[in-house]
């Protein structure tokens, strides 16, 4: 009995001093989570902070790349409307000449068809004067002939 006695002090001593060790190791422990939290935190502050500030610079980026291409794009706009223009005051200088030569050609066949009613109508008149000699002719010579 003495024997499990002394084994059950010495297990109450090795307890007791234990205690005290295993809580200091404890707070060592947590002090050394607390320590790689946080490590773990200034990480996840540097590695958001670089995200950000990539972010930013992609954001930066396609910015100026979107005005660079709206620049484009509008200069791209402006030549093609020049153009168009350029296109539609040629066309208009063509189809004013165009439209001055039909006019040109509409007088002339007017012209030419005035002179040829005036041609037209001095024929009829000779054929007319003609055909009344020949009456004439015709009613002399009955006269001479028929004596009336």
């Amino acid at each position: 009995m003495k024997k499990l006695f002394s084994a059950l002090l010495a297990i109450c001593m090795v307890c007791m001093f234990a205690v005290p060790v295993f809580a200091d190791a404890n707070d060592d422990y947590i002090a050394a989570v607390k320590a790689y939290q946080q490590e773990i935190a200034a990480k996840e502050a540097a590695y958001t902070a670089a995200v950000n500030a990539y972010s930013k610079q992609a954001k930066a980026k396609a910015d100026a790349d979107s005005a660079a291409i709206l620049k484009a794009a509008k200069a791209a706009q402006a030549k093609a409307d020049a153009e168009c223009l350029a296109v539609i005051a040629a066309g208009k200088a063509a189809q004013s000449e165009a439209d001055a030569k039909v006019a040109a050609v509409i007088a002339a066949g007017k012209a030419t068809q005035a002179a040829a009613d005036k041609r037209e109508a001095a024929y009829a008149d000779a054929v007319k004067a003609f055909q009344a000699q020949v009456a004439a002719r015709e009613a002399a010579y009955l006269k001479a002939v028929l004596g009336k």
